[in-house]
């Protein structure tokens, strides 16, 4: 008596179906799930919907994937550092100690800058700090 296991094609991966009915979806297929609704071109509804299951499963590949990724989503890109070098204008005067002060804190940095710093220099400096330039 062999054990036949049965398989069908779902978004270009094939699917087994061992005895008893259970599926089998391989984590390459995960990784396009998640990397399809990343990028907005599925949603849960259309995946429960072609592959016949539920939304809890659908979650659950996610959380799968991201387990297996290191809890990166799927186009992740590496972290880098870099250096921030921003030119004040030339035309600005040194605050005098005890004067008034744009104070930036971070969970590593501060920065100081004078109340006169130019709003355009400043939203700048926000964003590098955030990472988001």
């Amino acid at each position: 008596m062999s054990l036949e296991v049965k398989s069908f094609e779902v978004y270009g991966f094939k699917i087994e179906v061992h005895a008893g009915g259970r599926r089998v979806w391989p984590p390459s297929f995960k990784r396009f799930i998640n990397g399809k609704m990343d990028n907005g071109e599925l949603s849960v509804r259309e995946i429960m919907k072609t592959c016949n299951v539920s939304q809890s499963l659908v979650y659950k590949w996610r959380a799968d994937v991201k387990r297996d990724d290191g809890g990166r989503p799927s186009d992740c890109k590496e972290r880098m550092f870099s250096e921030i070098a921003i030119e004040a204008p030339q035309d600005l005067e040194p605050t005098p100690s005890g004067g008034n002060q744009i104070v930036l804190r971070g969970r590593e940095v501060k920065i100081s800058l004078p109340s006169t710093y130019p709003i355009d220099n400043l939203v700048t400096v926000i964003l590098s700090l955030e990472g988001r330039t």
